[in-house]
């Protein structure tokens, strides 16, 4: 049973952080209930917060930080007591500070009035009559414009009591100021009630200023941070999209996976489009992985074959690494097994021929896929492409090494992919069986609820009858699907065997 942890592990960890990022990007877009939501499924999964945590194997992901961004969703929905409480327990956790006051600020609520100063001259008029509207709408003051008649009531006897706070009245105190009249709607009523004409002090216009003051400020300082958090793609508390990697200019993102986001991108003089991969901004720490990223970029490079996805631009040595390679349209094949179903015989042999080709052409210049399957196969037209030889092995090599428990998709995973760090294109073979069985059957042979439970009848049960799922087909092509799918990877046929057969078969 302790063997199978660290599968677990590998299996259970990337479900947080796609939720996670589900967050990220909708939180980028402005969609804040959904990325409330996410954030909240990604705390049910992991609420500890933390910095360095490892997503599976040695991928890396700094400073996760769910609450703070979950309380920032809340403030912009407006509910301000779920977005303290929410800070405060990202406080707990110890999240980032400097994102948590930026945030806390926004929370404050205003500042509360100053109190009139004590001026022992209450006669002269300040310089600037015109702060005297936002002074008379402050909650201090609130009977001096609520009726234009006199009224005996509470109003007379709180302007006394206000009064009384800087000194006692006093002869010039009654007499109404020149500016009165431009303050109130009805002059005549307050030209004959002396206590209301002591109410509308512009004292605390200072305070007003202040209060417009602190909070032009803290608008500054939201609008810099957040110009900060768009402009800086490499800041390790989110994922940023940049605008221009190179001479490519970026226009959309097309998918984020476990290491690299790919966007679509044009080259700024050829205007060429191409699928351009950004490394992760975690990832740039590890100076082993940003090695071996620019070695398969590199032998990417190499791969020319009319049914693998061409590598264009391996990318820079030096600065955030990235790389660009052919884009392609067109639908991939998981997407047309779902709409159109399994294809005819003929079609079969086409397309798997095609795939083959391309495994066989990558396998001799020592380069294995570990992860194929339908949805790393994409049709330009009649031609379907192998792509995304991201997570690419060199075969045999001392010199790249890798700490991955388990690399790859578990419905077509290799039952030596879950126990080996290094495989070899007999690895391949396996997830070729598993398609060209996909293909055949229109569904895959083993499912399960979790991905350990796939995983485990990989390598445990033994391969459907495809005979009695398919009947019109060959018993030699059934014989060749039961060969790549075997347990054993030393009884798998070689590439140009599988490729014999299947050329025999098609005519």
């Amino acid at each position: 049973m302790l063997c199978l942890a660290p599968l677990l592990a590998a299996q259970s960890q990337p479900t947080f952080y796609a939720a996670y990022q589900d967050g990220l990007d909708a939180e980028r877009q402005g969609q804040w209930k959904v990325a409330a939501a996410a954030y909240r499924r990604a705390i049910e999964l992991r609420p500890a917060s933390a910095a360095r945590i490892v997503i599976y194997g040695n991928n890396l992901l700094n400073d996760y930080a769910p609450y703070t961004h979950l309380a920032r969703c809340f403030i912009e929905l407006g509910d301000t007591d779920a977005a303290r409480a929410t800070l405060d327990r990202a406080a707990h956790q110890r999240e980032p500070e400097a994102a948590r006051e930026a945030l806390a600020h926004r929370l404050s609520p205003k500042a509360p009035a100053l109190p009139p100063a004590k001026d022992p001259d209450p006669a002269p008029t300040p310089p600037k009559p015109v702060a005297a509207p936002p002074a008379q709408g402050q909650p201090v003051p609130p009977p001096a414009d609520s009726t234009p008649a006199p009224l005996p009531g509470p109003p007379r006897e709180a302007a006394p009591a206000a009064t009384a706070r800087n000194q006692p009245p006093s002869p010039q105190r009654d007499a109404p100021p020149p500016r009165l009249p431009d303050q109130a709607t009805p002059a005549p009523a307050q030209a004959t009630a002396p206590a209301p004409a002591a109410a509308p002090q512009i004292a605390p216009a200072p305070g007003s200023r202040l209060r417009w003051a602190i909070g032009l400020s803290l608008a500054v300082a939201g609008a810099w941070l957040l110009f900060r958090r768009r402009r800086r793609p490499s800041e390790s508390s989110s994922f940023g999209d940049p605008e221009q990697l190179g001479p490519y200019r970026i226009e959309r993102l097309l998918g984020r996976g476990g290491f690299a986001s790919t966007y679509l991108a044009r080259h700024g003089t050829t205007r060429v489009p191409v699928a351009l991969k950004l490394l992760h901004p975690y990832r740039h720490d590890d100076p082993e992985f940003l090695r071996r990223f620019r070695q398969e970029a590199k032998l990417g490079a190499m791969l020319d074959h009319p049914n693998l996805v061409r590598m264009l631009d391996p990318g820079p040595e030096t600065g955030p690494p990235w790389l660009a390679m052919e884009y392609i349209s067109g639908r991939r094949l998981d997407q047309a097994l779902r709409e159109d179903g399994p294809p005819s015989l003929p079609a079969f042999y086409r397309l798997a021929m095609q795939i083959v080709g391309a495994m066989a052409h990558a396998h001799r210049l020592g380069i294995v896929h570990r992860d194929l399957k339908p949805g790393n196969v994409i049709f330009d037209g009649d031609q379907a492409k192998v792509m995304d030889f991201g997570i690419s092995r060199i075969v045999d090599s001392s010199t790249l090494t890798t700490t991955y428990a388990f690399l790859g998709t578990p419905r077509y995973a290799a039952p030596e992919a879950q126990t080996r760090a290094q495989v070899g294109p007999a690895a391949d073979r396996y997830s070729l069986g598993i398609v060209l069985f996909e293909l055949l059957a229109g569904h895959p042979p083993f499912d399960g609820e979790t991905p350990f439970e796939i995983l485990d009848k990989h390598r445990r049960d033994p391969l459907p009858d495809l005979s009695a799922l398919r009947p019109d087909i060959p018993a030699a092509l059934v014989d060749l699907v039961e060969r790549l799918c075997r347990k054993d990877p030393d009884q798998r046929p070689e590439d140009e065997e599988v490729l014999s057969v299947l050329t025999g078969l098609a005519g």
